[in-house]
């Protein structure tokens, strides 16, 4: 069992896969979403080691799906819910298929692989409206959240991934917030480090850079603009940090892309920033916010439309 673990943390810890993560994993195997970490027993490390090779293959099933739906710069990441992945490993154990045929399950994922859509579809509505972060009335994510999840998945073993189940279950509950379409209106209470991978076209993450506010507050706030609407996200884009804080500073939208960018089409595509130059003045600060919005809800439904 202790070799069994070893392998499986040496492997996979550009996941962040801890030994924990496996133990609970068996746990949900077994259909058991109570158990804690704490309680393994020796029917447990049974189970795991007579499945050892199945669930090896789940693991590089598992990195290759990441890779296949772009979520896999993203779960690089520490600090990332577990929740998604132990479900997706649930689901890829208890196909009804051979290991051999396990192995390439999703290799043909762009084409016509109708349950890799479901779970990628699944996976990215889940996350854009923080699902497995928000609290809601008598939804805990680790706790009623794995509880409801497993139960529904129960019931599908060796079938496509059941998305819509799914999504039931987060509006009977209510959650803080959850709209299965994406829209425009709720950009801005969708999950901010998901938004700004999409943003970014799953590429850069929001640990690494510093998050800047385009039009600068302190220009926006000496012109009263509301504090809300300047501690947006929609006012806000991924920089490093020494361009944030020597190079930009403070520095007029307007001013700061005319004189300091030098390939101005890219450095607006990368960012989303509207290309009409009436908007990177601050006195059309409420247009630029709609019209930035709207670039970042086609983004973002361009994206997941993709898996529909």
């Amino acid at each position: 069992m202790e070799k069994f673990l070893d392998d499986l943390l040496n492997s996979y810890r550009d996941i962040n896969i801890t030994q924990d993560f496996i133990i609970k994993l068996i746990f949900l195997l077994q259909d058991d979403y109570k158990k804690e970490m704490a309680n393994i027993e020796a029917q447990d490390a049974n189970f795991a080691i007579t499945n050892k090779d199945r669930i090896i293959i789940c693991f590089e099933v598992l990195k290759k799906y990441l890779q296949y739906s772009q979520l896999d710069n993203y779960y690089k990441n520490s600090n990332r819910s577990d929740i998604p992945l132990y479900f997706i490993l649930y689901h890829i154990f208890h196909k009804k298929i051979s290991n051999t045929d396990l192995e390439k399950v999703y290799d043909n994922y762009e084409t016509s692989n109708t349950d890799f859509r479901a779970i990628t579809l699944w996976f990215y509505i889940s996350l854009l409206n923080g699902v497995f972060k928000s609290k809601g009335v008598g939804w805990i994510p680790y706790k009623t959240g794995i509880k409801k999840i497993l139960l529904e998945l129960k019931k599908h073993k060796g079938q496509i991934f059941p998305t819509q189940k799914l999504f039931e279950i987060y509006q009977k509950h209510p959650l803080r917030f959850f709209v299965e379409d994406v829209n425009e209106v709720f950009i801005q209470i969708y999950d901010d480090s998901f938004v700004f991978y999409l943003i970014y076209d799953r590429k850069i993450s929001v640990r690494i850079q510093d998050v800047d506010h385009i039009h600068p507050s302190s220009i926006l706030e000496k012109a009263s603009i509301d504090f809300n609407l300047i501690n947006t996200l929609t006012n806000y884009q991924l920089l490093d940090s020494g361009t944030n804080r020597y190079v930009k500073n403070a520095k007029q939208l307007k001013e700061w892309i005319t004189n300091n960018v030098e390939n101005k089409t890219l450095y607006l595509e990368k960012h989303l920033i509207p290309s009409d130059e009436k908007l990177w003045d601050e006195t059309n600060y409420q247009a630029f916010l709609d019209a930035r919005r709207k670039l970042i809800y086609d983004r973002i439904v361009n994206i997941i439309s993709s898996y529909k």
